[in-house]
């Protein structure tokens, strides 16, 4: 290589699955603490995959009269955030053994309490489920397990010290907007534009083609996690509500290629040479999908899926573009950019379901974790000696 690679990274979302993603972070970042070959100019996520995304954006991201961030703290804020995330007092393994259990009678089509409905019937929005939230806290059950917006304030307690205008590297927190329908990105970028011009907390460009990109915080975070069966839609003030991103974008990569918001680049200097995809969604399926189980399962995979597919194969589009036109304008403002996929072990995303993304256990996590940090080392030792493959290819597990 010439210098570092401009990299860029998106983490999908998908419950606790996305614990593979903190491993295969984890190994990202210790690579570029140690061999100074990538410069880490992007992050993005929708979902789990957002929380992954901030907490290493938070630990890479300069504080005012403050640490200047780094590759280990950046290693330490991801996995704590996770350690915090799991059960860990009684009461929240028996909540977590209530609720993953839930989603798996479900899937086994077996009744719970003899009434076969999803995760109990119970509403978000209803008197039942808000008088049971309210009783956790006295159970032994830690107010950041159950509030998703305690959660961050407690993890990024500098948040509101960040140092906009020094940040090297941007994140984008998919969300939906529920009400209008906007595909909704939360991205430093816009921050950086308004401390820069000082014109308050006012994005620029409100709604684009039924799209909008606002200021990262981290009501946009907990927006991005929003699963409408078990919280209330996300309200933030003058901009809408919202619910999860895989909705939208899983995760977002499109607005890396976009002109920043804080000012003019010439060209496609902005622009990452890679954008690597941590891929929780498994892409392909062994077999038809028939029982309830499989077909709620790949329902979601789907989702989560096709609309990240459609972003990237349009990139595919424009370095193709980029041969056919090389001796016009058209190559000088763009370039090409090599997409690759980092994903599980074949077998290991055969065996897991939609209801294992609710399995909040240690032993889980840990297990997705350490398989995340041994295929990112593998992946990254191949990467350095220019022997990993690239997408649509590299996303499958057979050939096609």
């Amino acid at each position: 290589m010439d210098g570092p690679k401009k990299v860029a990274i998106g983490c999908q979302g998908g419950g606790m699955h996305a614990a593979f993603g903190v491993g295969v972070l984890t190994e990202i970042l210790k690579d570029i603490r140690d061999n100074k070959q990538i410069e880490l100019v992007g992050l993005s996520g929708t979902s789990a995959g957002a929380l992954c995304a901030l907490m290493v954006w938070y630990g890479l991201a300069p504080k005012k009269h403050g640490r200047p961030g780094s590759a280990d703290d950046a290693i330490e804020s991801l996995n704590d955030f996770w350690e915090g995330f799991v059960a860990s007092t009684g009461a929240e393994t028996a909540l977590n053994l209530l609720t993953y259990g839930a989603y798996w009678a479900e899937e086994k089509e077996i009744p719970v309490l003899g009434v076969n409905v999803p995760i109990l019937g119970l509403n978000p929005y209803g008197a039942i489920y808000k008088a049971f939230a309210a009783s956790l806290p006295s159970l032994g059950v830690r107010k950041q397990y159950f509030d998703l917006e305690d959660m961050l304030a407690r993890a990024c307690p500098d948040f509101d010290r960040i140092d906009w205008r020094e940040l090297k590297t941007r994140v984008l927190i998919g969300a939906s907007e529920v009400v209008n329908g906007f595909e909704t990105v939360f991205d430093s970028d816009v921050n950086r534009k308004m401390q820069h011009e000082n014109k308050g907390m006012q994005p620029e460009d409100k709604a684009r083609y039924w799209r909008q990109r606002l200021p990262l915080t981290l009501s946009g975070v907990a927006a991005s996690g929003t699963l409408p069966a078990l919280r209330e839609a996300e309200h933030i003030k003058a901009d809408g509500h919202y619910w999860d991103g895989l909705y939208s974008q899983n995760p977002p990569v499109r607005q890396f290629f976009d002109p920043p918001v804080h000012g003019a680049v010439a060209g496609a200097a902005h622009v990452p040479d890679e954008l690597w995809i941590v891929r929780i969604n498994p892409q392909q399926w062994p077999e038809v999908p028939k029982s309830n189980k499989d077909i709620q399962d790949r329902q979601n995979e789907l989702m989560g899926n096709l609309s990240l597919n459609k972003e990237l194969d349009f990139i595919m589009t424009v370095n193709a573009w980029n041969k056919r036109y090389a001796d016009q304008q058209f190559a000088t403002d763009h370039k090409d950019v090599t997409v690759r996929t980092i994903k599980m072990e074949k077998k290991t995303a055969d065996d897991l379901s939609y209801s294992s993304k609710f399995d909040r256990s240690r032993a889980f996590m840990d297990d997705l974790r350490k398989e995340g940090r041994k295929v990112a080392r593998d992946w990254l030792d191949r990467w350095h000696k220019g022997n990993v493959g690239a997408y649509p290819e590299d996303a499958a597990y057979r050939n096609i």
